[in-house]
């Protein structure tokens, strides 16, 4: 065999074991940064689920996602999603977060059903503050108060009544009704018993301290939400003066031209002249002839 053969022979062996060293480098390396990176299984979802919709198990699957790109509140669970309602739109491929999620009616237990961060509060409200009774569990509510204000006018110190929207988009998590009856005073009749509510907030824990010194200055009042309303709008405090302001700023022309319209202008009333009685006559005869004669009155 000469010498060009086994050069030839020499390099193709040298050619197969560096191919063979190189993918057992690149082997080597990837098991490498596969055991560094460790993976999880996370819920996502399969299909585009919009706000308001409640989960089924067709909508969520499983999939495998590196830990350092889990996001937090992730669920890794299928009965932490289904039969739950979606509050924002969750794309296919997303993770589903239980942010997005609002309570079931699975669940039992209150504690489970107050939302990460929020605390339970229970207060007593008549059923006309609480839209006429017609508040459900899960429902979602603003929370408008009026409250005596003491303000300085003209160095004087007046008191008046401030209305003001507390709190925006709570969550309710329970409601009932309980009979209450005042005590009857001496001499007096007892009073009918009439029918307050418990309604039962998810609020914050600085949403509790406010409510709690709210409740001990004025009146509350429930206004309910649609279900995809989830703006929170900024509502300026409301005294008299923004109250008439808003009135004769969108009633004021009407009232302005009510007022100012021309009355009918009425025909003034002529009296008619009464006719005067013909002066009194005495006939007189003169033979056939017949004549009249005036007399002066």
């Amino acid at each position: 065999m000469d010498k060009k053969k086994i050069s030839v022979i020499l390099g193709v062996l040298l050619a197969v074991f560096a191919v063979i060293g190189a993918r057992t480098y690149i082997a080597s390396l990837e098991k490498r940064y596969v055991r560094e990176e460790k993976k999880g299984f996370v819920l996502v979802a399969s299909t585009q689920i919009p706000a308001g919709t409640i989960i089924d198990e067709a909508m969520v699957k499983f999939e495998s996602i590196p830990m350092k790109y889990i996001q937090p509140k992730a669920l890794n669970s299928q009965s932490l999603a289904v039969g739950k309602r979606v509050i924002a739109d969750i794309y296919p491929g997303e993770q589903v977060l239980a942010s997005k999620l609002t309570i079931t009616v699975k669940d039992t237990s209150l504690a489970m059903r107050t939302p990460q961060g929020k605390r339970a509060m229970a207060i007593t409200i008549d059923p006309l503050s609480a839209v006429g009774g017609k508040v459900r569990p899960g429902d979602y509510v603003d929370v408008v108060g009026i409250f005596p204000y003491n303000a300085q006018i003209d160095g004087k110190t007046v008191t008046e009544l401030v209305s003001v929207t507390l709190f925006q988009n709570i969550l309710i998590l329970g409601i009932e009704g309980v009979a209450s009856m005042a005590p009857p005073q001496r001499g007096q009749q007892p009073a009918q018993p009439s029918t307050n509510l418990i309604v039962t907030l998810a609020l914050t824990p600085k949403e509790i301290a406010l409510l709690t010194y709210a409740l001990d200055q004025g009146r509350l009042r429930l206004v309910l939400r649609p279900p995809l309303e989830t703006v929170i709008e900024p509502v300026p405090p409301v005294e008299a003066n923004a109250m008439w302001q808003y009135v004769f700023s969108n009633l004021g022309e009407e009232f302005m031209t009510a007022k100012e319209a021309p009355q009918p202008q009425r025909r003034p009333q002529t009296q008619e002249k009464k006719a005067e009685p013909p002066p009194p006559t005495v006939e007189i005869y003169r033979g056939t002839e017949k004549s009249n004669m005036l007399l002066n009155r």
